[in-house]
């Protein structure tokens, strides 16, 4: 192995990926998220500075599993939905189950509007919660239910003790799915490593068969890199340009140099060097 640095560092959440590069619409192509004939703002700064976005952590359980911190494609069902909070104040609170309008009350925040969204729906992102709110804004709403969360207006909170009403919009069913049994967690994590993929495809990455190549939701590749099947990408990976992973591989939490070579080999908190070859493998802690 080589000791040469290359100018990336692993971080935790290192790309944050929100998947808006692979979903980018014309001006004026209809929204998704929103009822039909709605169209989407343009401008969401409003958003960023206006919003408090509160994740709740919820208490499912499969057999002795916490369904809210299962990892699912290299992050908790919890941080999928968080990243979708971008740039505004975010806070986490336990699920206060009925008790909502209360848990709501007493945080402390001067934000005009209160998100909230459940940490079971690890498909809600940026792009859905950004539509939502710019439809409750235009709707002159003071409350609204969606499919798993609620928006209010925080003037309007002081005035209720509790808030029951019908989720009058389904808005992305799909983003909605709550992750609460074995099929819809094997469900969730299908959609989000094809979006994983299709995201790494838009930048330049060529993938071979990728119904075999799984890549978790941290990894960075950079543009040119050629990966062909069976190959697991895991945790705060980094693959610089130029590398080819042939077929066979596990790469977890390591740096994959420019033009390095990895055939049917375990890489683990490890550096690969620059046009170094690996083949047939097991490489744990190394020079990393």
């Amino acid at each position: 192995m080589e000791n040469d640095l290359i100018d990336v560092m692993i971080a935790k959440n290192q790309i944050a990926i929100d998947f808006d590069a692979i979903e980018t619409q014309e001006e004026e192509e209809e929204s998704t998220v929103l009822p039909k004939g709605l169209v989407s703002a343009q401008n969401f700064d409003w958003i960023e500075n206006e919003v408090l976005f509160v994740g709740v952590k919820t208490a499912h359980m499969l057999g002795s599993v916490n369904l809210s911190s299962i990892d699912i494609c290299g992050k908790s069902s919890l941080d999928w939905l968080m990243l979708a909070s971008a740039g505004c104040e975010s806070v986490i609170i336990n699920d206060p189950e009925d008790e909502i309008v209360s848990a709501l009350k007493s945080l402390n925040t001067d934000k005009k509007y209160i998100a909230v969204f459940y940490g079971d729906t690890p498909l809600v992102d940026r792009s859905v919660f950004f539509g939502i709110m710019d439809y409750f804004a235009k709707s002159g709403f003071n409350a609204m239910s969606l499919p798993r969360g609620y928006v209010f207006k925080r003037d309007f909170l002081s005035c209720i003790e509790r808030f029951d009403s019908p989720c009058l919009n389904k808005f992305n069913e799909q983003a909605f799915t709550i992750v609460s049994s074995s099929k819809s967690i094997s469900d969730v994590s299908k959609y989000l490593y094809n979006k994983i993929k299709a995201y790494h495809i838009k930048n330049g990455v060529v993938l071979f068969g990728d119904e075999t190549i799984f890549i978790d939701g941290d990894v960075e590749i950079e543009s040119g890199v050629i990966i062909y099947p069976n190959n697991i990408i895991k945790g705060q990976t980094v693959i610089a340009k130029g590398a080819i992973l042939e077929s066979g591989n596990i790469i977890d939490d390591s740096i994959i140099s420019e033009d390095a070579f990895i055939s049917d080999s375990f890489v683990q908190k490890s550096k690969v060097g620059r046009g170094v070859s690996v083949t047939s493998e097991r490489v744990v802690n190394q020079s990393l």
